[in-house]
């Protein structure tokens, strides 16, 4: 273990692939970002990247550890990066966000604020503005979980975690193979062993929003996948009731109510949403019809 003088107040662990582009505006962001009082470290890990992610890190100004692995996904990534961690605190962001100057100093203080907690996360506010990118925004579908004055869950796009609290449930399980529903599996596992998750309306970062229907259907897909397997973990996600309340008129209309009232839509635009919300629905149920035939065969 390093001296407890020598090690940094925070560790940004930073999972990615194939990403060059977007991974060097990271870490530009990263580089200009406030340390919090004890600094803070950056480790990249490249889940076996074939693009330019390698000269990216090696250029970057942030002083960033580079670490590859080959392509196991992006929670066997962040198991291998706060494994690493020389500090009490692990930071997680994605490849696709931009923080704020003042997020590490925001995300950790919330943390030291608040001791009863074993996670906490911070604002994910789009990068850019346009119709899917808003819709992707009023959706949440890059968002944490809060609901009755409980956080039910924490996405990695902006979040910390206690490294005891990590160990102490063995971090990501690995045999979550894309992102989607890992994080939420971590933040269920945590709850369960009696860690409490905060959020705060600080420490921000913009997320680089999906901007094609193409990447927005496979991100439904994808987390229909991953709600199926979530399902077979933790009862209280069963797919039941999200499939009985989907097929009433009531939530249709809600929803739309929804889009011109919180989002602020035209109505042209909140049928479209609508529409959109239809043809992720679908894209969704054959990822869960996908993983529960995957399951049973296996």
């Amino acid at each position: 273990m390093p001296d407890a003088m020598d090690r940094p107040a925070v560790t940004v662990v930073v999972p990615t692939y194939n990403r060059a582009a977007s991974l060097a505006r990271l870490l530009d962001a990263l580089a200009d970002c406030d340390a919090p009082v004890g600094g803070r470290e950056v480790i990249v890990v490249d889940d076996g990247s074939t693009d330019a992610t390698t000269d990216v890190v090696r250029r970057s100004q942030v002083g960033a550890r580079y670490v590859r692995q080959a392509n196991r996904g992006p929670a066997a990534a962040r198991n291998a990066g706060w494994r690493l961690a020389r500090s009490d605190v692990v930071a997680f962001t994605d490849d696709d966000t931009v923080p704020d100057r003042r997020w590490l100093v925001d995300l950790v203080g919330e943390l030291h604020d608040r001791p009863d907690r074993a996670a906490v996360g911070g604002t994910i506010l789009p990068l850019g503005h346009g119709f899917l990118a808003d819709f992707v925004q009023l959706e949440r579908l890059v968002g944490h979980s809060v609901g009755d004055g409980d956080v039910r869950y924490l996405v990695t796009a902006n979040a910390a975690w206690r490294l005891d609290a990590l160990r102490a449930v063995g971090g990501f399980d690995e045999r979550f193979p894309t992102a989607a529903g890992e994080d939420v599996d971590l933040s269920l596992r945590t709850i369960a062993r009696g860690g409490r998750l905060g959020v705060t309306d600080r420490a921000v970062v913009r997320h680089d929003h999906r901007t094609s229907l193409r990447g927005l259907l496979r991100t439904y897909h994808r987390h229909g996948m991953s709600r199926q397997v979530l399902a077979r973990r933790h009862a209280q996600l069963g797919t039941a009731a999200t499939a009985a309340k989907i097929a009433s008129g009531r939530y249709w209309l809600s929803r739309y109510r929804y889009y011109r009232e919180a989002g602020g839509a035209a109505r042209s635009h909140a049928v479209a949403y609508l529409v959109l919300r239809a043809a992720g629905s679908l894209s969704f149920a054959v990822g869960l019809v996908r993983a529960r035939i995957a399951g049973s065969a296996g």
